[in-house]
């Protein structure tokens, strides 16, 4: 499929949860959809759904077959990696959501093939809507008295408690969803790529996005048992998890396009998966992009719809692109203003990190007179709503190389300019910003390269709210604050970036 490359841009502003329903608007829509398999919500599915009882089929007779077969649950599972480390998954580069919608493929099209039953469809967990481990997943009997393989004892995330706002929420889901170019999106390029060397894919040296630094890595480990580990996908509420973030993937493109770097789209994964006669399978990213073609759908039409952009809108676009492609400090680009400050210090609970910078003067003006995109914004004109997010700098934080220990229960949060953080400063806060967390992956890496992590958080929105209606003058110093909290079952490790960088992109 051939995609151009002229993208949307809706900086800042908020998307809500009716553009994930809009293209299915009630019966007629479920009328209108094709013969094409549809995932569903888990929130829709008793038990004895078909949908349900054929996972729940499915994961018994992958867990009985011989270690010998290539199907066997536990074989199936160290593609992604094991206790000694990742295989193939890539985490903390741009690749991180194409390799995943093949891997979950993969396991859709084998539960089909074991079960005879080819409408199956992976359902998803829509965290957003219902934040509770689904039901289905925590009894460890089903109704009818049989014992329920998709219970996991060894998860530690309590039944009754939901996932947190500030992971989950509908707020993380617009911020998410308005975020572009693709880098900004779904993770940047590993650092220095410069080839189609398969060993790129595990190379975790790109700057993770919201969608994999908030809802992925923290929903992972907050569950618990396998989930914080290589060995992950042995829950299999992993699929579910990661059905879910495959849908956010396809609900962005409905207006959005992807990068058209070569460098993505014509990586492929090389003998990491397989067909349902045991061959290999080995797409290429651009082979991913549009879910029916891999024989599933979310119900969504016109993927890559994208409004006739504005040059302006179409500058910044570019700009983001070339500062996420680079390393911030180092963009000498028209437009791009760039300061970092170097780090020492370890942020615990009970003491907060500051890490001052100071913006040049004037560089924030536009900012500060740039009223906030309004809710209910996806409801307008959507060229109009891009305009109006490119007629002011958006402000990047890059936080690099960050160290944090006890990664598998230590969410990290960040908040502008509050005077006397504590780890119990609620996430209302006009000063948060937003959170970010690690994988808690345990093992070795079998020749992966995996470096302390890097992340990325648009500070704009945050800005107007602190600084603006307080006329605070360009050119002050302000400082951005971290604070790791207990995530999960267990007490928060500390966490030190060793640096942040600042980038304020103007058309």
């Amino acid at each position: 499929m051939s995609i151009t490359r002229r993208s949307v841009m809706v900086q800042g502003g908020v998307i809500g949860a009716g553009l994930l329903a809009s293209e299915l608007p009630g019966m007629k829509a479920f009328a209108q959809i094709s013969p094409t398999p549809w995932r569903r919500s888990l929130q829709a599915l008793a038990w004895n759904d078909p949908i349900v009882a054929t996972y729940r089929d499915a994961v018994r007779i992958l867990k009985a077959l011989p270690t010998s077969e290539k199907f066997n649950w536990v074989n199936l599972s160290e593609i992604h990696g094991s206790d000694a480390g990742v295989k193939y998954c890539p985490h903390g580069n741009w690749y991180f959501l194409p390799w995943h919608r093949a891997y979950t493929a993969m396991y859709e099209r084998i539960v089909r093939h074991v079960t005879k039953n080819n409408d199956f469809a992976m359902p998803f967990w829509d965290w957003t809507a219902n934040p509770y481990l689904p039901d289905v997943f925590t009894m460890q009997k089903t109704p009818d008295g049989n014992d329920n393989p998709l219970y996991v004892p060894s998860r530690t995330w309590p039944v009754t408690q939901p996932m947190p706002n500030n992971i989950v929420g509908q707020g993380v889901l617009n911020t998410i969803l308005a975020a572009t170019p693709y880098e900004v999106f779904g993770t940047t390029r590993p650092a220095g790529q410069n080839s189609l060397d398969p060993s790129w894919v595990i190379t975790s040296s790109g700057t993770q996005g919201t969608p994999e630094a908030t809802p992925h890595n923290q929903v992972h480990n907050n569950i618990g048992g396998w989930m914080p580990t290589w060995s992950s996908p042995r829950d299999p509420i992993f699929f579910m998890h990661h059905g879910n973030i495959d849908r956010i993937w396809a609900t962005w493109n409905l207006r959005n396009v992807n990068s058209a770097d070569r460098l993505w789209t014509e990586m492929p994964f090389t003998d990491n998966f397989y067909n349902v006669d045991g061959n290999f399978w080995s797409p290429k990213v651009s082979e991913l992009y549009v879910p029916e073609e891999l024989g599933y759908t979310y119900g969504f039409r016109n993927y890559f719809k994208v409004a006739a952009a504005s040059a302006k809108t179409l500058a910044l676009n570019d700009k983001l692109t070339s500062v996420i492609a680079a390393t911030a400090a180092n963009a000498a680009i028209a437009g791009v203003t760039t300061t970092s400050t170097e780090n020492s210090k370890t942020a615990t609970e009970n003491a907060p990190l500051s890490l001052p910078f100071k913006i040049p003067a004037g560089a924030l003006q536009n900012i500060f007179s740039q009223p906030p995109l309004p809710s209910g914004m996806d409801t307008m004109d959507f060229g109009a709503a891009q305009e109006q997010a490119a007629s002011a700098p958006r402000v990047l934080a890059f936080l690099r190389d960050v160290e944090i220990t006890s990664a598998s229960t230590t969410s990290v949060r960040v908040f502008l300019g509050k005077n006397e953080l504590k780890a119990d400063t609620p996430v209302t806060d006009p000063h948060y910003v937003g959170s970010f967390a690690v994988l808690g992956h345990n093992g070795d890496h079998h020749g992966g390269v995996h470096p302390t992590p890097s992340f990325v958080l648009d500070l704009t929105d945050a800005i107007q709210r602190v600084y603006g209606a307080r006329g605070q003058a360009d050119g002050e110093a302000i400082d951005l604050q971290l604070v790791p909290v207990g995530a999960g079952a267990g007490k928060p490790g500390t966490v030190k970036p060793a640096k942040l960088e600042i980038a304020i992109v103007s058309a």
